[in-house]
């Protein structure tokens, strides 16, 4: 009998970049999703420190082989280690060297998302991840050293992993642009969110009334970063408001982007600029389940980012079945999701006209028809997402 692929998965982001958080959690999800015949030819191990967040982990543990803490599990920072770590370190530039020890001692045979360094004694297989190139696009959204830095790490994943993955085809194509002499590595991975029972329970009624809202809103769930693009959503509210047409607009995220820490007074002060206090509810980072039945409750949801490179918004209103506003991004169109319109990402005008007509013509939901479509739908769309990671895991 062949030994199980022991796959091991680093975690990434947290409370400053959600979605990071979200892509694993989505990744041991959908592989819980595979049938236990295929379930039984791997392991899932997973690295993170023990300030995970308690509702992330309580919902991926039960799909989980083994758990390594990075306070517990990795070597002790004992003299010898340390001198052995500061050479490593000093060859090849990376400050990964104790998480190199725990993946040759407990015999993994891939890890993702990770840069090996592709010494003699490296064991295991690994692909890089990319999650987009707004840096590229965007650069006024990014300081000097900001921009250098990325543009050094994604030159050196193009030039040393054997491996590169995109979120799509979109990101593709600019990894191929950038670094044509590595196109030959991609593989794009699409992720789908893998949404719980729960959030098709209850009645996101209670969950209004806790945040004191209206009956009737659109919701934006964003942290606000520059380039999601809120003030432009701003903008059309005022655009109404002279017409004598109201919308109102919940916002959940985090406020706060740390490349642009001045960005939330901005927010705020728009907001009392342009006289829409009234319409604009803005609730801070919310638990998980109250955004989603907050999305159920909407009327729709907005998208109006300046830059994604596969949204999670999207795909989490995707699984509920939501009618979506979204920015014209290339890679917003290429998510494609039903019962949505696009508008034009730099004109407040041609988003106004949009949000007055399903503002007068849509009803507070939840639709239980569409949702029902939406969950068959998501299932079959996330065990794929869930083969396609296994397929680039043992394939690398």
């Amino acid at each position: 009998m062949n030994k199980p692929l022991r796959i091991a998965l680093l975690m990434q982001g947290g409370r400053g970049w959600v979605g990071g958080t979200e892509y694993i959690k989505n990744i041991i999800l959908a592989l819980s999703s595979i049938p236990a015949d295929e379930r039984s030819t791997f392991e899932l191990c997973f690295i993170c420190n023990k300030g995970i967040e308690g509702s992330v982990y309580s919902q991926i543990e039960p799909h989980l082989n083994k758990v390594y803490y990075e306070e517990v599990d990795f070597e002790p920072l004992t003299f010898a280690n340390r001198v052995r770590w500061k050479i490593f370190n000093t060859l090849f530039k990376r400050q990964w060297a104790r998480l190199e020890s725990l993946l040759s001692k407990e015999k993994i045979d891939f890890v993702y998302p990770y840069l090996s360094p592709n010494t003699p004694q490296t064991s295991y297989r690994a692909a890089a991840w990319i999650c987009d190139f707004q840096h590229k696009y965007l650069p006024e959204f990014f300081n000097k050293e900001e921009i250098r830095a990325r543009d050094e790490f994604f030159a050196r994943i193009a030039r040393r992993a054997s491996t590169v993955v995109l979120s799509s085809k979109t990101s593709e194509l600019d990894f191929q642009k950038f670094f044509p002499e590595a196109s030959h590595k991609t593989k794009v991975l699409s992720f789908k969110t893998s949404p719980l029972s729960t959030w098709y329970e209850g009645n996101p009624q209670y969950i209004q009334q806790e945040y004191h809202l209206p009956d009737r809103f659109f919701l934006v769930s964003n942290q606000f970063w520059q380039h999601k693009n809120h003030l432009i959503v701003f903008k059309a509210l005022k655009f109404l408001q002279e017409k004598s047409i109201y919308p109102v607009v919940v916002c959940t995220g985090h406020i706060y982007d740390y490349r642009q820490p001045e960005y939330s007074d901005t927010i705020l002060q728009s907001i009392h600029k342009f006289g829409i206090a009234k319409q604009v509810h803005l609730l801070g980072l919310i638990p998980k389940l109250h955004q989603v039945q907050l999305m159920r409750r909407s009327l729709a949801v907005i998208q109006p980012s300046l830059f994604e490179g596969w949204s999670t918004l999207v795909e989490d209103a995707r699984c509920l079945g939501k009618r979506m506003i979204l920015s014209d991004l290339l890679v917003n169109i290429e998510q494609n999701p039903p019962n949505s319109l696009f508008f034009e990402r730099n004109s407040p005008d041609h988003l106004a006209s949009i949000l007055a007509d399903w503002w007068e013509h849509l009803s507070p939901g939840p639709d239980v028809e569409q949702e029902a479509i939406a969950k068959t739908n998501s299932f079959s769309e996330v065990q794929a997402f869930g083969y396609r990671f296994l397929e680039i895991a043992k394939g690398c």
